[in-house]
């Protein structure tokens, strides 16, 4: 088929998937009226259906995208709400399976029989359940320890890791940096006192700096994943570092702003029409998220388009004169906080310049300014190092509360915790000690002042 004007197999048969794929979205409110009569005979005729909109989603609500009767759903989800509209979906058994045999077709390597998968992904995003599915098929072990949890806080997570001499790590990208973080200050290499050899991380921007970080902080390979919540999983990275979209789950289009198709090497909008989707079908789904294409074919011979996902189209920085897309200032900051030997980094768009904020523990190989200049050219930068801690409480996320069952009974004769309440005998909550609270003030206090130092120059 063709994705983003690639051909890969022979136009009819595209041609009659997207017809297929129409004839099964009439099925839903959505596109009930919207695709009435369309028929499809070519490539040209699908090019002039409408875009489905993020906003055509929200309005429709959530059983708008419902293709198929509710006794053919087995899974509901939404997304995060990150834009600031929750979309639903709607998913058969088929359309969790067709992801999770896609994935693990495509890294056979990474999710084999025998090897241990911690699964960090929240369990509302469907990630989560593609792992879990991925493992009941043969492709590891899976253990479903998802981070928005206080059942599987971050310490426990590493400890799980420990124990169970689990290889892969399997969450957002943020994951192995927090756990990296955790294992530093407990006096542990990731490297050298775990086993984990490959990362597999979605959901957020990953770009290239931050890539050779992680991969060199955990001497693991680095595994993208990308996909939305309304079209399920739309590619995974090769070893030479492609992100390879899933041809035979989506067919995807790029465009510019005037509606046409970019060619090899250019920038523009990622529009999906989900050919495997049951469920919730989407025609011509503009996806909001601005993607490069690769302009030769990738060195490991995968024929299928690869891309570059620069982030969404809304949430680029304009500066300066420049539009910075997300994968740029996330992949400047990953460098210039890799400068000083740290992984922790947070960026301020402010009206004149880009902030970052880095931890750092001494000892540079580089100037991080420098860095930071070299890698956005003609954008004011400013880098600012702070004490560990100061972005990333390690010591605070180390203290997260334990939970166990509901318990209604207590005996006090008996060793152990005196429970007078439910909420007790449910939810530990960690002491705070007078340096526990010192730390926490000293920390707010300085935020605080330097976020009104930073209003002050905006005039607010």
């Amino acid at each position: 088929m063709t994705t983003a004007g690639v051909p890969t197999t022979a136009p009819d048969a595209l041609v009659g998937a997207l017809a297929a794929t129409v004839e099964r979205a009439r099925a839903s409110r959505l596109y009930a009226e919207r695709l009435a009569g369309v028929r499809l005979r070519s490539l040209a005729d699908f090019a002039r259906l409408p875009l489905t909109t993020r906003r055509d989603l929200e309005e429709a609500g959530a059983d708008g995208t419902r293709a198929v009767p509710r006794e053919r759903v087995c899974h509901y989800q939404e997304s995060s709400g990150t834009t600031g509209a929750v979309n639903s979906a709607w998913l058969t058994t088929g359309d969790l399976a067709r992801s999770a045999a896609a994935i693990r077709a495509a890294q056979p390597e990474a999710f084999a029989p025998g090897r241990v998968i911690l699964n960090r992904f929240p369990f509302m995003a469907a990630p989560a359940h593609l792992i879990q599915l991925v493992a009941q098929a043969g492709g590891g072990i899976a253990i479903p320890a998802g981070n928005i949890n206080w059942d599987v806080p971050f310490p426990r997570a590493l400890e799980l890791a420990e124990r169970t001499g689990a290889q892969v790590l399997a969450g957002l990208p943020l994951e192995p940096v927090v756990l990296g973080e955790i294992a530093r200050a407990r006096g542990l290499d990731p490297r050298a006192g775990l086993a984990i050899d490959t990362l597999f991380l979605g959901g957020a921007p990953l770009p290239p700096a931050l890539q050779r970080r992680l991969a060199r902080t955990w001497g693991a390979r680095v595994i993208e994943l990308y996909g939305s919540t309304e079209t399920m999983l739309l590619g995974t990275s090769c070893r030479a570092g492609t992100l390879h979209l899933e041809t035979d789950l989506v067919y995807c289009e790029v465009l510019d702003g005037a509606g046409a198709a970019v060619g090899p090497g250019g920038e523009g909008r990622l529009v999906v029409t989900t050919i495997a989707l049951e469920g919730s079908p989407l025609v011509r789904f503009d996806l909001g998220d601005v993607v490069r294409r690769q302009a030769l074919p990738c060195p490991c011979g995968d024929p299928r388009p690869g891309i570059t996902v620069l982030g969404r189209a809304a949430d680029a920085v304009e500066l300066a004169g420049r539009r910075l897309h997300v994968h740029d200032v996330v992949d400047a900051g990953a460098a210039a906080a890799d400068a000083v030997d740290s992984a922790v980094f947070f960026v301020v768009a402010l009206r004149d310049r880009l902030l970052v904020r880095i931890e750092a523990r001494g000892g540079a190989a580089a100037d991080p300014a420098a860095v930071l200049a070299a890698r956005l050219p003609g954008v004011p930068t400013e880098v600012e190092l702070l004490a560990p801690g100061m972005l990333l409480d390690v010591e605070m996320l180390c203290r997260s509360p334990r939970v166990y069952k509901p318990v209604v009974l207590c005996d006090w004769r008996r060793p152990g915790r005196r429970i007078l309440t439910v909420s007790e005998g449910m939810i530990e909550w960690p002491r705070v000690t007078w340096r526990d609270g010192r730390r926490w003030l000293a920390r707010t206090l300085r935020t605080t002042r330097r976020r009104r130092r930073l209003a002050r120059a905006l005039g607010r």
